[in-house]
């Protein structure tokens, strides 16, 4: 950036950098002046949240005119780089100042004044600084306060005096100025460090906590990481002990009232503070002289020499034992919640796989959302987005450093690794897919895999398989700290997870729990979800043996699909969601689209829909409704009848529908714990449940039916393997199984033409998923990929001539000749729309997320219209969590 031009500005040297952005010494080529010019990265503009608040920096200065504020000449953009310009403010900034000792205590009164000045006229426009600290505070040479740094700045909402503290974390931080916390933790107020709404008082605050760093040349909250800051922020009363002695008792009052934790107790004002310093200033002195020591005192002291010179000595000699033997003080725990804002939002089926990571060291926590990967420095506003992510990252970790992000990228299928602060991702192997995946300090990532768990260098590399597949899946691997044993979550035959334990040299496994999704913690314990609460047991690694009983430390912890959503740092943060035990955590409604785009309500009320499939007639609509995580049932949507009638009523899993040719029973796969089967039930009269076929470990989705109603086509997922294939199965005079597609690769979705003689179906042999055509039933006889940037969920129109797809949020069409050659022309998008999807990663849930009227082209289709679509998901945040541990896991 140096050295060029941006418009009439040419950039001279950069002056600072920080997480809104850069800040540069630059020459008005047109006025002839020197300028501070804030540059906002192009990766950050790519982010509308971002942008936002840089604009908003730019409003709140120009809303501002103020001597003791820097003050705005403009906010512009030139060649796709947008920049606020500035008032360029010579001389050293406060806290440059206070680190040379702490400053008179005449200058500090006065350069606070000056600083209070500056407050009160933000304050007086409605606008809260929110990260006021001595790093944003620059003193000119001739004396001159200048307050920097608006980034942070807020419109301030109505005061509100007596606010119900327990309820104020729950609003969103996009509409509100609560959530997330926002600012630098050092000077945060309490409030503002628990994520909480805040007003004018967060800066009182503030300045107070930059008024005794100038008296007293020392941090007033100072832990040794961001954790601890925020623990003594919220629990320590200021230790005012390191002032100057001879300071005015006037000078504590006004720090006193400063730092009231409680934001009722604080000075409601900041002219309260610059009337009280004021009176300090224009007073005699804001120094008390020093009293003399009356003679009795002297007389005692020179007494007492003696006795103080021997309890010195003792001292110095048992110093270094008492020194060694008091008990170090727990850290405080804290715990505070952070609403992701809806433009970050959650798709219904992302939570299907692990969402959160935090670093080791506890100061980062990140989160995928369709957009990419969200990082979250405790010391920055607000959450990022890292730049070169692709779209729909899932299952992120860090490295052990904290400096590089892994993840799983859907969009290519490959394991990849970013810097945390963006770049170029880092490809490390196309195995497929991966899953529950965690780096080790031997530079190494430990996954599951599709031959088991796999174990693969951080740089890249050949995989090298620890622990082989077997019939039962494996999830969530990590190393012990031996780097000799494994723990793992095993799936068993009776439906129940267990947490076992393996060595890497013997292969001996032992059973530790029945649970899933362990981790060890340096403390001595193994912590695992059991029965949706974060359970604790302790534990010796080295033994592999339990030594207690389990105790609950977090109870209705979300493991949607068996994903965990909890995340533990090696310094002790826990990050984890909240379940919904009680019932789904989404809503939809359901819609005609024609092929224009046109939308008509089909009129069945919102629910949490899945699997979509019009009556051969096109009269009804059979669909699955969730109930809760565990309880799936077929329902069929009667428009006669304006009812929504239940056709299974189990708690088992219950979904995929299809039709019968004849329009008389409903085929659909059928899961009770671990026992699958294609499940058959009519759909009028008693809804008797009968089996109509199973394979051991196979969760078989009826999807189509040959033209002679005498073949099921089914999409097969094989418990363990991560793969799906398509399976035949004929019906005629017994059931004949036979599998069609069975690759290394994904094949799904299939959908017979109209005629019976072509097959279409997705497939990820290209390397991203897309959609083939091939005969049937020789279907190894010549295939024809149809798309070519990514499609899924393919259709055929009722008289075969065109073909039907899904490509992100579009609809493809593509004109074919299906008789008995097949030949199609170019793909065209149709319409766009922001209509569910499919998603492969929650196997038969996510497989059918659109039908085609039978009679017509008009597709029934659904769009999110409940929580998982309008309300951000709450991440709660607990720092210093294995202090609780400890406590309670005695």
């Amino acid at each position: 950036m140096i050295g060029k031009t941006l418009g009439h500005y040419a950039i001279v040297s950069l002056l600072g950098k920080g997480g809104m952005g850069e800040v540069y010494r630059a020459t008005d080529l047109r006025l002839g002046r020197d300028v501070a010019i804030k540059v906002l990265p192009a990766e950050l503009a790519e982010d509308a949240g971002r942008l936002a608040r840089f604009e908003q920096e730019a409003k709140a200065l120009a809303a501002l005119n103020n001597p003791n504020i820097a003050a705005i000449y403009g906010l512009e953009e030139w060649g796709g780089i947008h920049f606020i310009v500035l008032e360029l403010v010579e001389g050293e900034t406060l806290a440059d100042a206070i680190s040379q000792g702490p400053l008179p205590v005449e200058e500090s009164l006065e350069l606070a004044l000056q600083i209070a000045e500056a407050l009160a006229a933000a304050h007086a426009k409605g606008i809260i600084h929110r990260d006021l600290k001595p790093a944003n505070i620059k003193v000119t040479p001739n004396g001159r306060v200048k307050v920097l740094d608006f980034g942070m700045a807020k419109a301030m909402p109505p005061e509100q005096t007596d606010v119900d503290r327990s309820q104020s974390s729950t609003r969103s931080p996009g509409s509100t100025l609560q959530g997330w916390i926002v600012g630098t933790p050092a000077y945060m107020a309490p409030e503002q460090a628990r994520g909480q709404g805040i007003d004018k008082r967060a800066d009182i605050w503030a300045f107070g906590v930059v008024l005794f760093e100038m008296l007293s040349g020392k941090r007033l909250f100072a832990g040794d990481t961001l954790s601890d800051t925020i623990a003594m922020v919220l629990t320590r009363e200021p230790d005012f002990s390191s002032l100057p002695v001879k300071l005015h008792p006037e000078n504590s009052n006004v720090l006193s009232r400063c730092l009231e934790k409680d934001p009722r107790n604080r000075f409601h004002d900041i002219a309260d503070a610059r009337i009280e310093i004021e009176g300090i200033l224009s007073g005699p002195r804001p120094l008390l002289p020093r009293r003399p020591a009356p003679p009795g005192a002297i007389t005692a002291l020179l007494r007492s020499l003696p006795l103080i010179t021997a309890i010195a000595a003792a001292a110095l000699i048992t110093g270094t034992t008492v020194w060694r033997i008091r008990t170090p003080e727990p850290r405080e725990v804290v715990r505070f919640t952070y609403e992701i804002p809806a433009e970050q939002k959650f798709g219904t089926y992302d939570t299907s796989q692990p969402l959160l990571a935090v670093s080791p060291d506890g100061a980062l926590m990140a989160y995928c959302t369709p957009g990419g990967i969200y990082l979250h420095r405790l010391d920055e506003a607000d959450a990022r987005l890292v730049p070169g992510v692709e779209p729909n990252p899932r299952q992120p970790f860090f490295s052990p450093d904290g400096r590089w992000i892994g993840y799983w990228s859907e969009a290519d299928g490959l394991l990849k690794k970013i810097p945390v602060d963006g770049g170029t991702p880092v490809s490390l192997t196309d195995e497929a897919p991966v899953s529950y995946l965690s780096w080790n300090g031997d530079d190494t990532i430990l996954y599951a895999g599709p031959r088991g768990i796999t174990r693969i260098p951080a740089a890249g590399g050949k995989p090298e398989t620890l622990i082989r597949s077997e019939e039962v899946p494996f999830f969530s691997p990590r190393l012990l700290p031996d780097g000799k044993h494994v723990i793992f979550t095993l799936g068993s035959a009776a439906g129940r997870y267990l947490v076992v334990a393996q060595s890497l040299v013997s292969g001996e496994r032992k059973i530790l729990a029945v649970g899933s999704d362990a981790w060890y913690c340096p403390t001595g314990h193994l912590v695992y979800l059991f029965q949706k609460n974060l359970v604790a047991v302790p534990f010796e690694a080295d033994t592999l043996e339990i030594k207690g009983g389990q105790v609950s430390m977090v109870e209705d912890v979300s493991h949607k699909w068996g994903a965990p959503h909890y995340a533990l740092a090696a310094g002790g943060t826990l990050v984890y969601m909240h379940g919904s035990s009680s019932k789904a955590s989404f809503s939809r409604t359901l819609h005609w689209i024609d092929q224009n785009g046109g939308e008509e309500p089909l009129g069945a009320p919102p629910d949490a829909y899945t699997n979509p499939r019009i009556s051969p007639d096109g009269s009804r609509v059979a669909l699955c409704l969730a109930g809760s995580l565990s309880a799936y049932n077929i329902h069929i949507w009667d428009p006669v009848r304006a009812a929504l009638v239940p056709r299974t009523f189990d708690q088992s899993v219950n979904i995929s529908p299809l039709w019968a040719p004849d329009g008389r029973w409903i085929a659909f796969h059928h899961q009770m714990e671990s026992d699958m089967s294609i499940g058959r039930i009519a759909v009028d009269g008693p809804g008797n449940l009968t089996g109509l076929y199973a394979r051991r470990n196979m969760a078989l989705m009826p999807e189509c039916w040959s033209g002679d109603g005498k073949t099921l086509l089914v999409t097969v997922d094989l418990v363990g393997s991560s793969n799906f294939d398509i399976a035949a199965l004929s019906l005629q005079g017994g059931t004949d199984w036979k599998p069609l597609l069975q690759e290394k690769h994904n094949e799904l979705q299939p959908r017979l033409s109209p005629d019976g003689r072509w097959l279409a179906y997705t497939s990820d042999a290209s390397g991203a998923e897309e959609v083939w055509v091939c005969p049937f039933p020789a279907v190894d006889t010549g295939r024809t990929q149809i798309s070519r940037k990514g499609g899924n969920s393919p259709l055929w129109s009722p008289d075969g001539e065109a073909l039907f797809y899904r490509c992100g949020d579009e609809v493809m069409a593509v004109s074919v000749s299906a008789g008995a050659h097949f030949s199609h022309d170019r793909a065209h998008s149709l319409f766009r729309g922001d209509y569910v999807t499919a998603d492969t990663w929650v196997g038969s849930l996510g497989l059918q997320a659109w039908d085609i009227h039978p009679r017509s082209r008009r597709f029934l289709m659904m769009k999110e219209a409940g929580p998982a679509a309008t309300t951000p998901h709450k991440i709660n945040i607990v720092l210093n969590w294995f202090e609780e541990l400890k406590l309670k896991g005695q």
